[in-house]
């Protein structure tokens, strides 16, 4: 059959339209591509998770997971609103788990660091997915210049910083390596050193461990800097193996002096006002023994001996 001009044009417009709908389906079915994102590192695997039951969370190579490490945290954050209005601030991001988990539990702003570049990656494609519609600012960690505020204006403070540090003084070979190994404990110290300089008057610090010469060790520099240490854990830490799942939360606190202005100029409250007695640097002041218990000798026993790897 031998069509008309007419019928030609209009079957040719009607092929057109027909093309240009199916590249439109195409596009709009793959909601989950985001030409923001980099999806270049393989897929270890996925995970469902508890506190968000509308999607799973994707695990790249490379990437550490254990979402035990965290159950403590995880549960301050879905079920007492700990992040809710807040600016948060999470060292160590890795899949970005207690990052998405701010955000869905309406956090104002949420910033993830990593020093893994693979683990950046995870993070913000996590966030993309399972929230498409807030921010997760994520910053990668130059292996020249570690620490744990290293992304980190010194203008800019939050009210939640969290953390699942790596638990072990050891050796990287690899960027895997940092989500197990803390060198010489650079990450903790530089931690612990750049709190009051970044968390908001009233803040709070949360971090998740589950070795015991780690938790021990950090008791012992938060009280160096004049820090306060709580433990938000009901187990002997006496009772447990040296790695042990799930890990502890424990609240880390400065114990920020007072100031006022006077002069133009910052001064502490006691030269302020000499009634308030002098102020001691407790970095500097030599340790002497105290009849306070560790903080950990009055927690229950309840040992969990999974270890971590």
């Amino acid at each position: 059959m031998r069509w008309n001009p007419m019928q030609s044009i209009f079957a040719s417009r009607l092929w057109i339209c027909w093309l240009a709908g199916c590249v439109w389906l195409s596009i709009g079915c793959r909601e989950s591509y985001r030409q923001d994102l980099d999806y270049s590192y393989g897929v270890e695997q996925t995970w469902p998770i508890d506190e968000i039951p509308d999607g799973e969370f994707v695990q790249f190579e490379s990437v550490f997971w254990e979402p035990d490490d965290t159950t403590s945290l995880r549960k301050l954050i879905s079920s007492e609103a700990i992040a809710s209005g807040r600016d948060v601030l999470e060292i160590g991001t890795g899949t970005g788990l207690i990052s998405v988990l701010c955000l869905v539990n309406s956090a104002k702003s949420v910033v993830a660091t990593d020093i893994n570049p693979a683990a950046v990656a995870n993070a913000a494609y996590n966030a993309a997915m399972l929230c498409p519609d807030q921010t997760l600012d994520v910053r990668e960690v130059k292996r020249e210049s570690p620490g744990a505020f290293a992304v980190i204006n010194s203008d800019e403070k939050f009210d939640l910083v969290i953390s699942n540090p790596p638990w072990e003084n050891g050796v990287v070979s690899k960027l895997g390596d940092h989500a197990f190994y803390d060198p010489g404990f650079r990450l903790m110290d530089t931690l612990l050193d750049g709190l009051p300089l970044h968390l908001k008057p009233g803040g709070r610090c949360l971090l998740a461990y589950g070795n015991v010469p780690a938790i021990r060790r950090l008791i012992s520099e938060s009280e160096k800097r004049g820090f306060t240490v709580k433990v938000l854990d009901d187990r002997d830490l006496d009772s447990l193996t040296e790695n042990f799942l799930p890990g502890m939360l424990l609240e880390v606190r400065p114990n920020t002096v007072p100031q006022k202005v006077q002069d133009g100029h910052f001064k502490p409250s006691n030269e302020v006002n000499p009634e308030l007695g002098p102020v001691e640097d407790s970095r500097s002041a030599p340790e002497e023994p105290s009849s306070k218990n560790d903080p950990t000798t009055d927690l229950t026993s309840s040992p969990n001996r999974t270890l971590r790897k």
